[in-house]
C-alpha cells in the first residue's frame, strides 16, 4: 500500500472540510451568532492536515489504497464535523453529535434531535450542508476540487460509490467529478431560486434544497415541509427530489445531446413508471380523506417522491392513511 499517498489524500480531505466549515462560520457572523463552534474545528483540521502536506513522489493509488482512503475519510470527516454540534452545546454528547454528522454526510436523515427549531441558524445550516456535501459522495467532491492522484482516481470512486459498477464520463476521472458536481450545483441553485420566488425565505430555501439534493431530508422545521402548507413548495420540492434521484450520467448525456441514450435508459423508464403508478394508486386510495382529488394527488405525489428517493421530507402523516397506501 502507498501509505504516503494515502496520508497526502487524507490531509487534503481534512483541509477541504476546513474550507467547507467557512460557510456556516459566515452564516454565524451574518446572524450575529458565535462563530467559535466552526472556527475551532477549522483550526484543528488545518493542524491535523499539516503532517501530510508534502506530495510524495509515488502518487499511484490502487484498489486497497482506495478503500483505505474512503474508510478513513468518512470516519475523520464525521468526527471533525461533529465538533460544531458539541462546542455549540446543542448536542453536548460526542456520540450523539457523531451520529448526527454521519447521518448528514451519508444522507441517511436519521436524527437524535426531538426538535430542530431551537438550533441556531448556523448549526442548522451546517447540519443540512452535510447532506449536500455527501449527496454526490465526499470523495467525488474532493476529486472535483483537488485532482491529485495522476489518473488513479477511479479506485477512489469505486470505493466511494454504491452499486455494481462505476464508469467515467470523460477520460480524466477528475473531469468526470467536476461535471457531476457542476450539474449537482446548478440544479441546487435552480431549486433555491424557485423556492425563493415562491416566497420561502432564502435561508429556508437553502436548507430544503440541500436536503433535496442530497436526498437526506434534514429540515429547519419540526413539521418538515408540511410547516409551510403550500402546494407550490410541495410541487417544487417533490419534483426536485425526483430529479436528484435520477442517474446523473443521464444529465450529462442531455448536455452533450446524446438524447437517444437518455430515452433508451430502462432505469429511467422503470423509475418513472413506478412513481407514476404509485402516485395515482395512493391518490385514489386516500381520496376520501381529502376535499378533492387534486389535494389527495398533491399529498400522494410528495410522499411517494420523498420515500422512493429516501429523502424523508413529509407533508402528511401517512401512518393515518389506509393500509394499502
Amino acid at each position: 500500500m502507498n501509505y504516503q499517498m494515502i496520508g497526502f489524500v487524507i490531509g487534503r480531505i481534512l483541509w477541504t472540510e476546513a474550507a467547507l466549515l467557512l460557510l456556516p462560520a459566515l452564516v454565524a457572523l451574518l446572524y450575529g451568532e458565535p462563530a467559535l463552534p466552526f472556527l475551532g474545528p477549522i483550526l484543528l483540521l488545518l493542524i491535523a492536515g499539516l503532517p501530510f502536506r508534502k506530495k510524495p513522489k509515488q502518487t499511484s493509488l490502487y484498489a486497497r489504497d482506495g478503500f483505505a482512503v474512503v474508510a478513513l475519510a468518512w470516519v475523520l470527516m464525521s468526527a471533525f464535523g461533529a465538533l460544531p454540534f458539541v462546542i455549540s452545546g446543542y448536542i453536548p454528547h460526542c456520540i450523539d453529535a457523531f451520529f448526527e454528522t454521519v447521518s448528514g454526510f451519508t444522507t441517511t436523515g436519521a436524527t437524535i434531535l426531538t426538535a430542530v427549531e431551537p438550533l441556531s441558524q448556523s448549526v442548522l445550516f451546517w447540519r443540512s450542508f452535510t447532506h449536500w456535501i455527501g449527496g454526490m459522495g465526499v470523495l467525488v467532491f474532493v476529486m472535483a476540487v483537488l485532482p491529485m492522484t495522476d489518473g488513479h482516481g477511479m479506485h477512489l470512486l469505486r470505493a466511494e460509490m454504491p452499486g455494481p459498477s462505476v464508469g467515467k464520463l470523460v477520460s480524466r476521472m477528475s473531469d468526470t467529478a467536476k461535471i457531476l458536481y457542476g450539474i449537482y450545483l446548478v440544479m441546487t441553485l435552480i431549486e433555491i431560486v424557485l423556492l425563493v420566488l415562491g416566497g420561502m425565505p432564502l435561508f429556508d430555501s437553502c436548507i430544503h434544497a440541500f436536503g433535496s439534493a442530497g436526498t437526506g431530508g434534514f429540515s429547519n422545521k419540526n413539521l418538515s415541509v408540511g410547516a409551510y402548507d403550500s402546494t407550490y413548495f410541495d410541487v417544487v420540492i417533490g419534483i426536485f427530489m425526483l430529479l436528484f434521484g435520477v442517474n446523473f450520467n443521464l444529465y450529462y448525456f442531455l448536455l452533450v445531446r446524446r438524447f437517444r441514450d437518455v430515452f433508451r435508459s430502462e432505469e429511467l423508464w422503470a423509475y418513472a413508471a413506478i412513481v407514476g403508478a404509485a402516485v395515482l394508486a395512493i391518490a385514489a386510495d386516500i381520496l376520501h380523506m381529502y376535499e378533492s382529488f387534486g389535494q389527495s394527488l398533491r399529498y400522494s405525489f410528495f410522499q411517494v417522491a420523498s420515500i422512493i428517493t429516501t429523502t424523508g421530507y413529509a407533508t402528511a402523516d401517512f401512518n393515518l392513511w389506509p393500509t394499502f397506501s
